[in-house]
């Protein structure tokens, strides 16, 4: 390449670089940072108020496309024929958990929301003390939320 042709690249690199906008178009403001957080905090919480029933349909109705999950206990991640094939079904739950928000982040359609469950009984009725930290990576289509992926590891002493 002559200097020329690298010069001309170069300041052409230059006057596209100078074109785009300041802020990225993903940009959002705190409130659509707020909005989205809660509407996926309240979507998450019904998923396990639905899971505490023996029901998974709001979670498996929450799916987006190529979802895949990693829950605890498990050998590897699971994808949305599993979870939709056991949420067909309604199961006998008593367990009991609490929830707690830890943290958000949100890029363009692309959210984050990390939390901790404590588990005190066990689908089977059985008295636990179990606690477990999760993220779920959530794709907004259109106006609606949907699960992407998620990881959820017990935790121990610290």
């Amino acid at each position: 390449m002559t200097r020329k042709v690298a010069a001309a690249l170069g300041a052409l690199c230059l006057m596209a670089g100078a074109a785009l906008p300041a802020t990225p178009a993903s940009a959002q403001t705190k409130a659509e940072i707020d909005t989205a957080r809660d509407t996926i905090w309240t979507l998450e919480q019904s998923i396990y108020a639905g899971r505490a029933k023996g029901d998974l349909r709001s979670y498996a109705n929450n799916l987006a496309k190529n979802y895949l999950s990693w829950p605890p206990y498990v050998g590897g991640p699971m994808g949305v024929d599993k979870l939709k094939a056991s949420a067909a079904t309604l199961h006998v739950s008593h367990e009991e958990l609490t929830m707690n928000f830890v943290d958000f982040s949100m890029n363009g359609n692309t959210a984050v929301i990390y939390y901790r469950t404590h588990m005190t009984r066990q689908a089977d009725g059985k008295p636990v003390d179990q606690w477990y930290e999760t993220t779920h990576t959530w794709v907004r289509e259109g106006e609606n939320w949907h699960v992407f992926a998620g990881m959820a590891r017990p935790v121990g002493p610290r």
